[in-house]
């Protein structure tokens, strides 16, 4: 570094700029750090709401409950594997066959097919709600 006079002659004007360029390169480096903190900040808020947004609801659990106790002798009602009856589709496709916004109706009726091995269910409005929900949730 080449030394800095000051029109007087004197040297203190070389300190004075040596520490203002200081100054300005941790001002600098103070801002880099604060938009980084800022970012990692703006981050780990984003993943929290996504991992509270993917929790299911209680409805939703209740849903898979009733999935799980009614259903799983012959179908598959998770998000992988096969049924363990080869006639009984897994959940996870039942949106490609059935239409879900009047499939809670048809489980308040009384679901009905045409395969004798299927049981009649009738639903509750809130059971019906929430079986459908955790058939939503299950689709790819």
């Amino acid at each position: 570094m080449l030394p800095f006079l000051a029109a007087d002659g004197s040297k203190d004007a070389g300190v004075t700029i040596t520490t203002t360029v200081a100054r300005t390169a941790t001002n600098a480096g103070e801002v880099e750090m604060m938009t980084t903190l800022a970012g990692l900040l703006l981050l780990l808020g984003t993943s929290a709401g996504l991992a509270a947004e993917n929790e299911p609801s209680a409805l939703e659990r209740h849903g898979q409950g009733l999935a799980q106790q009614l259903c799983s002798e012959c179908h598959a009602v998770g998000r992988d594997g096969q049924s363990p009856n080869a006639g009984a589709p897994p959940f996870r496709t039942l949106d490609r066959r059935v239409d879900l916004d009047s499939f809670t109706d048809r489980l308040r009726e009384g679901l009905m097919v045409g395969h004798p091995d299927m049981p009649t269910f009738r639903f509750t409005r809130e059971d019906a709600r929430g079986f459908v929900l955790y058939l939503r949730s299950q689709a790819p």
